[in-house]
């Protein structure tokens, strides 16, 4: 059995095609190379913590080839209380995957607890001589830089050779190390006061 399309529609459902595929493809060019900035970063933060609720500040932003980092802290206890990923390409804010979902025992997904606390029994000390010891197997050279205490767990930046160059965290209750394999290279941050 023939085919009942003719050779003009043929050539035209084709031309519809390579102009439909030429359209996507530039749009995912254009798309990958328009960056959100650190400061579109702090307002998109900004308006979400407000609509949160008025007792939240912004800690520090971490700019990394894949997305931003936020620490959001409690102005009232001065303790970290969340983490959250901003999407370098279209500005879309979500809480940040691993432990900030699964050990943070106030604000995470999976983890809450009815008294919540960031006095654990490994303090920042103890998450430092953890963190470190999983560096030395699996990063050789890589050392801890500053700690941020939330409400289960600490964060650490992990630099080699003076250059921060990823970050991880460790329970506060069992020392489980957890790496941020998400973030990309480190580019830049911007702390407050």
């Amino acid at each position: 059995m023939k085919s009942k399309l003719s050779t003009p529609r043929l050539v035209l459902i084709g031309g519809l095609l390579v102009v439909v595929g030429l359209a996507l493809f530039s749009s995912s060019i254009l798309s990958s190379t328009i960056a959100v900035d650190i400061e579109r970063v702090e307002n998109i933060v900004m308006q979400y913590v407000a609509k949160v609720g008025n007792d939240y500040r912004i800690e520090e932003i971490m700019e990394f080839s894949n997305n931003f980092y936020v620490v959001v802290q409690e102005k009232s206890t001065g303790i970290n209380a969340f983490e959250l990923l901003i999407d370098r390409y279209t500005g879309r804010l979500s809480f940040e995957l691993g432990p900030n979902m699964m050990w943070n025992q106030k604000y995470g997904h999976m983890g809450r607890v009815d008294n919540p606390t960031a006095s654990m029994p490994i303090d920042s000390q103890g998450a430092s001589q953890y963190a470190q010891g999983w560096l030395d197997r699996y990063f050789s050279g890589a050392s801890v830089e500053e700690v941020n205490i939330f409400y289960g767990y600490c964060t650490m930046d992990v630099s080699k050779n003076g250059r921060i160059f990823g970050m991880l965290s460790v329970n506060g209750f069992s020392g489980e190390v957890w790496y941020h394999s998400w973030h990309g290279e480190f580019i830049g941050m911007k702390e407050y006061d």
